[in-house]
């Protein structure tokens, strides 16, 4: 293995959404790039959020010279107390993106080195000099990274996409990044998110008019929910609601503090003045008020979830107010988007999404904002990364149609590891890139054999055959109880009887020389039990016997 080689380390955010996070290496030095969260899916039951298992790297703890933040995103900032706590090193990041997550360091007590970095100053860190450049994305302070190295340059696009907004801070540099082009980049790290949309991603003015025409008809209060980061988007509907004469009311904790540090950023052109408090809320008339709720994935508890489920302390919505959902659905989320839409309508509101007006537009590249990235940096050796792996293997698929040689295009899962050599890439095996499961508690690691169960227990139910024994000889004393949950229907006592006399035959028919063990007897128990309940049910519950000696 040349250690003077260049290697890429990806240990998320490759096959997936979020928990982006990369390490560039270089003579056993590295960078960290990136420390994001993934939201749990589904069958994680009781999950909160999983991050990358950076404690499986904490050999490296000494080779890592600092951790460097594109922007301020969870699925780039949202692990960074646990990749801080492996690799308590300096965080670089802009302005915007070191508030952000200095606020998640202070929530857990942590104390760090923040260190900002400016477009278009560098930065050394280590062997490693850092450009920063500053990119388009749905949160400002967004930058791609031209990282200098002993064996060329690495560029990473960050999440982006190709727009000259109306403010510096909403303009892709493209005269910075065709710059970099001309003075050869060895590899691009692109960001394959919206590789399937055809075309280019629109600025966020684009959904200036829809607002408009939502502000102009509405009759009450307007509730607007999006990314608690969606700035570009916040400021926008705001510059709306005031010219109509509307006061800003911000709903939930994490959509206050955004915007109380984008005002302190002088991120956008309203201030303080202009907004209200929500206790304060109901000295105004409906059609006086713009409402910027946080919560628009249904999350539970959520500020939106509340107002729909007319629980929120301080607002109650009414017939005749508008709701608007002002962001793309997380896949996986769609069933509770649309429940928390149907309460909403129940409510007798009128609900308006991206399907039915441009209420939205994505922050990511489309496909003619990547072939202009490739265009601009002409590099030597391509990676998609951020993204499921179609996307990934979609994004090679357009860069070969461009032209882009196909053995220069290089796609990658977490753990490989990519070296890279003047023209010569190649895979030098894998790492171990696993993760780690956050209980809703907090609760850090949580086993995956815990939320096997837990998905176990929210398909098939629980079974509780609780058996009192006689010490000595192992022999029933009285008649087993069966308890369950969600396994019978409310005629199913005649098969909980049936459960019993499997209970009771298990125990007899047992060898005496197992009566008086109750792990044997348990264990027993449950694989009858299991054996009856498969022919009977089409689900499989979880079986916990309890065995109690008197």
């Amino acid at each position: 293995m040349d250690d003077l080689a260049l290697r890429l380390i990806p240990i998320g955010g490759l096959g997936e959404f979020g928990m982006n996070s990369l390490f560039v290496e270089w003579n056993g030095r590295r960078l960290l790039l990136d420390t994001g969260l993934m939201f749990p899916r589904t069958d994680h039951p009781g999950i909160d959020k999983i991050v990358p298992d950076f404690e499986s790297f904490t050999d490296h703890r000494g080779d890592v010279d600092g951790i460097v933040l594109t922007h301020g995103h969870e699925d780039h900032i949202g692990a960074l107390v646990f990749a801080h706590r492996a690799f308590p090193v300096p965080i670089y990041g802009t302005p915007l993106t070191l508030a952000l997550a200095r606020r998640r360091l202070d929530e857990h007590d942590v104390k760090a080195d923040m260190r900002p970095m400016t477009p278009g100053t560098p930065v050394d860190i280590g062997p490693f000099r850092i450009h920063p450049i500053r990119v388009a994305h749905s949160i400002p302070d967004c930058v791609a990274l031209a990282i200098e190295t002993p064996c060329g340059v690495v560029l990473t696009s960050a999440d982006f996409k190709i727009e000259n907004g109306p403010t510096p801070v909403e303009r892709t540099n493209v005269d910075a990044l065709a710059a970099w082009g001309d003075r050869g980049v060895i590899v691009l790290l692109a960001d394959s998110t919206n590789v399937e949309q055809v075309g280019r991603t629109p600025s966020d003015d684009a959904v200036v008019p829809a607002f408009e025409q939502i502000f102009d008809r509405a009759e009450g209060r307007v509730i607007v929910s999006c990314f608690a980061t969606a700035i570009p988007r916040i400021e926008r509907v705001a510059r709306v609601a005031m010219a109509r004469g509307r006061r800003l009311c911000f709903l939930g904790r994490r959509m206050a503090e955004n915007v109380g540090i984008a005002i302190d950023l002088d991120l956008v052109s309203f201030s303080r003045a202009a907004m209200i408090a929500p206790e304060d809320a109901d000295r105004y008339a409906p059609e006086n008020l713009a409402f910027f709720a946080s919560g628009s994935q249904g999350e539970p508890f959520s500020a939106l979830s509340l107002l729909g489920a007319g629980e929120h302390r301080d607002v109650a919505v009414e017939p005749g107010d508008t709701v608007v959902f002002s962001a793309r659905v997380i896949p996986g989320g769609e069933r509770a988007v649309s429940r928390l839409m149907g309460n909403f309508y129940r409510r007798g509101c009128d609900v308006v999404h991206a399907g039915t007006a441009a209420v939205h537009v994505s922050g990511h590249a489309g496909r003619d904002d990547l072939v202009t990235m490739i265009d601009l940096v002409r590099p030597r050796h391509l990676v998609p990364i951020h993204g499921e792996y179609r996307m990934l293997a979609q994004l090679v698929r357009l860069a070969t149609e461009h032209g882009f040689p196909a053995e220069r295009v290089h796609l990658l899962e977490n753990g490989d590891i990519l070296a890279i050599d003047g023209d010569d890439a190649r895979r030098e095996g894998t790492v171990p890139a696993g993760c780690v499961l956050i209980d809703g508690s907090g609760l850090e690691g949580v086993d995956e054999v815990v939320v096997q169960d837990r998905r176990h227990l929210s398909l098939g139910g629980i079974v509780v055959p609780i058996m009192v024994v006689d010490r000595q000889t192992g022999r029933l004393e009285t008649p087993p109880e069966i308890v369950t949950r969600g396994v019978f229907d409310a005629n199913g006592s005649r098969l909980a009887e049936e459960a019993g006399r499997v209970v009771v035959s298990s125990i007899e028919g047992q060898p005496a020389e197992e009566r008086g063990d109750p792990d044997l007897t348990r264990e027993r128990v449950r694989r009858d039990l299991r054996r009856f309940l498969k022919k009977r049910l089409t689900k499989r519950p979880l079986i916990l016997p309890v065995v109690m000696e008197v």
